[in-house]
This record gives structure tokens, sequence and C-alpha cells, in this order.
């Protein structure tokens, strides 16, 4: 990366092997002094065995890339949609090319088999080229679209508040080439290849994510969800999620590079425009003149000073007991308060005669621990699973909450847990299924 910035990150392990069969990169231009209309440029590639010459495929794939495509991006220049599709397809193309033997090399010669997909993005826009098993996803709205080009419509949960048939993301199939071989096939494996093509609109906040097939072959889409969310940064979601990987299957090597389309608050100041030589000087001088009045008059303030310092030495302790004790004061009247106001809200639900069973009626319903939307996560409910209702509450949204017991999925595991699910995500053994439902 040339700028180090803290809504990207990317992570990789070897495998058993210990052999280098993956490569990526990823541009975030968001911090350049000279805005370009494209923010951010990344891709990741994988493959198996290696060139004649005993280069690795997939890293010469993606130089091979980056040397057709960044020219175009950082001459500053607008690109429409349609131009960024031909110059991606294009670089596919010729990235193909350079991988083929020499002519006179032909027969023989191992093809290597190479998976690349590369993403561009603008303010507005993500434009994905993509050529065998490598994937890449979109985090928005706390839900994970599978970007991926399949030939047909890229299937997607409905969102609550989306009405039916309505479109959230315009993503387009690529269109059939006559005569070119089916998506799927690999860079490096006959002299053309058709690559598949997306668009996606994003928003703020938004997290394109790429990994190879060694990742997603061991880590659920539920679970990059919750890394991403939870995780205090982009490169520490990287890391984690690349070590779980790891940890359920050590022989296949594994990829991931994420980008988060930063909110402008998250955006580190533009680097300021260098000043003129006489400037400068002038500055300098003038702050010379203000360092010598402020050493005249510390040392007229020196003795008052030092004089107070050794006052207040003897009052510190004081001080400090007392500050102790106003802090101690406030945590236990806060914990009294939490205490009081759960008693309250407990007490005001009417008592089950016995334990309640309903069901969920929801994919990805959240467990929360206090019935508060924005309140901790205890964990994910799956759709259909039984729970059993402990209380019923009013919740900080004046919405009816349940007090519930059942198993939730945390980091990959199931255990059973205590927490809160709001009424509107859970339904009667009896009453027929909904569609699914945002959880709060």
């Amino acid at each position: 990366m040339p700028e180090t910035s803290s809504n990207v990150g990317s992570a990789s392990h070897l495998g058993e092997q210990q052999v280098a069969q993956d490569s990526h990169f990823i541009y975030d231009y968001a911090h350049r002094r000279v805005p370009l209309p494209i923010i951010s440029y990344l891709a990741v590639a994988d493959a198996s065995g290696e060139l004649a010459q005993g280069d690795n495929p997939a890293k010469t794939a993606l130089d091979r890339l980056r040397d057709l495509v960044e020219p175009a991006v950082i001459a500053e220049e607008e690109l429409d949609g349609e131009h960024i599709r031909a110059l991606l397809l294009d670089a596919l193309s010729r990235v193909n090319e350079s991988l083929q033997p020499e002519p006179e090399a032909q027969a023989g010669v191992h093809r290597p088999q190479v998976s690349l997909t590369a993403a561009l993005a603008d303010a507005e826009r993500a434009y994905i080229g993509h050529v065998g098993s490598t994937r890449i996803y979109l985090l928005h709205d706390d839900r994970l679209y599978n970007l991926v080009p399949s030939g047909g419509k890229v299937d997607r949960p409905v969102p609550a508040g989306v009405a039916a048939g309505e479109k959230l993301f315009d993503v387009p199939s690529p269109a059939a080439v006559e005569g070119a071989p089916a998506i799927g096939e690999f860079l490096g494996q006959a002299p053309e290849v058709r690559a598949g093509y997306n668009e996606v609109e994003l928003s703020p906040g938004d997290v394109l994510f790429l990994c190879t097939d060694g990742f997603w072959a061991n880590v659920d889409e539920e679970e990059i969800i919750e890394n991403l969310l939870s995780a205090t940064s982009v490169q520490r979601s990287a890391s984690q999620l690349v070590r779980l990987s790891f940890s359920r299957d050590a022989t296949d090597n594994a990829t991931v590079v994420a980008w988060k389309y930063a909110v402008e608050d998250e955006v580190a100041p533009r680097a300021r425009s260098p000043r003129k030589s006489s400037f400068r000087t002038r500055a300098a001088e003038a702050m010379l003149i203000v360092l010598l009045g402020l050493v005249l008059a510390g040392i007229f303030v020196v003795g008052f000073a030092f004089g107070w310092r050794i006052t207040d030495s003897f009052r510190k302790p004081q001080k400090e007991a007392a500050k102790k004790v106003s802090q101690k004061k406030a945590q236990e009247e806060a914990a009294a308060k939490q205490e009081e106001e759960q008693a309250q809200a407990e007490q005001s639900a009417p008592a089950a005669s016995a334990p309640i069973t309903m069901v969920v009626d929801g994919e990805g319903v959240r467990m929360r621990s206090t019935p508060d939307a924005t309140s901790e996560l205890v964990g994910f409910l799956k759709d259909g699973q039984q729970v059993t209702v402990l209380a019923e509450v009013s919740g900080s949204d004046s919405e009816k909450w349940y007090k519930v017991k059942a198993e939730v999925r945390v980091s990959g595991e199931d255990v059973m847990s205590e927490g809160y699910v709001r009424n509107d995500f859970l339904a009667s053994q009896e009453a027929s299924s909904t569609p699914t439902k945002t959880t709060p």
C-alpha cells in the first residue's frame, strides 16, 4: 500500500507447505493531496503450481494487472462505468496472455491455474472483474452480499422496509460473449478467457472484502459479519479471520483483503501543500522571537511556580483521596440505579405461570444483553430455532421485548445464554414463517 490508512486491512498464511501461492495488493487514494475519481483499487489472486521459470503465477498476474490498470486510475481523469468495465476486462484478458508459455514450449508445459478478483471503487460504485475461485463480498447495513459474477441473478436477502421486487443494489449479470469459454475457468489455462464483471452501489461505511478459496471454504459468512462489526480496525479484523481459517485447515494457503468506505470524520486530513522558502524563513524568525520572549517570562515565573508546587505537593494526597471517594460513590450510585431500573422493568412484566416456548422468525436474529437495540450483542439465533421465554418487558424503544434462554452462535460455537429479543422476531410454534427481517 502506498500510504498507511486506518480503513484498509490484509492478511495471509502460507499453510503447512509454506509455499507462496497467493498474492494481493490494496491502494487507498482517499489520503492523496490531490483527490482522484477512483478512491480505492484492490485485488487478490490465488494459483496452483508455478511458472516455468519458478515464479509465483498469482504474483505475476497481479503485477501485470497493476501495470495495466493503475496508470489509468492515477491519470486524474473522470472514468465512467463503461470505460472501467472495458479497462478491467481487457486487463484480465492481457494478464491471461502473459501467463501463456512461449509457442515453441507449448507441448508438455504445465499451465498454472490462476484465480483473480479485482475491484475499483469511486464515490458511488464498485466495479468488479473476476476469474476463478476467489470471492468478493460487500458488507452493507450489517449484511454480507456475495458479489461474485455467476452468469445469472445475484441472490440477496431483502431487508425489512424494502418492497417485494425492489432492487436494493443494481448488480447486473455479466454479458455473454459468443464463442467464449464459460465463467469459472482460470487464467493461464487457454489462449482466451471470459472474465465475469459486476457493479454495485456503495455507501460510506460499506466494506469490500476479497478472499481466496483457502479462506471462504473454512470460515462462515456469519463469522465474517461478526468479526467485521466487532473488531477495532479493518486490519485487526483481517488478521483475526485469517488466524481462524488457519486453525481450521492449515493445509491450504489463505488470503483476505478488506477496504472500508470511510466516512468523512474517519479520513485523515490531507497533507498541506508545501510553502515557499521565503515564507518558511519569516515563520522561523517569528518563532525564534516568540521563543526568546517565553524564556525571559519563564525566568520571572519559575520562582513563584516552584514555591507553588512545593505547597501543592503537601495537598496532593488529600486531593487524590477525595477524588477516589467521589469516583467510588459515583460508581455505586450508577450500579444501584441500573439494578433498580432492571428490577422495575422485570416487575412490570407479567410473570409467566410456566415456561413458554416460541420460535425465532428471521435469519441471523441477534440476542441482546438488555432490551435495547444498541446494547451489547450476546449472539446470533437461527431461523426456526426454539427459545424459552423467561419474561416479557418494555424496551427502551417502547416496544415489547422477551427475555429468553436459548443456544446462540458466538465466534463459531453454540453456547446456552440468556438475553433479550424484540417481540416481532419471535412467533408461536403454530404461526407461519415470515420473510427475513433486519434485527435490532
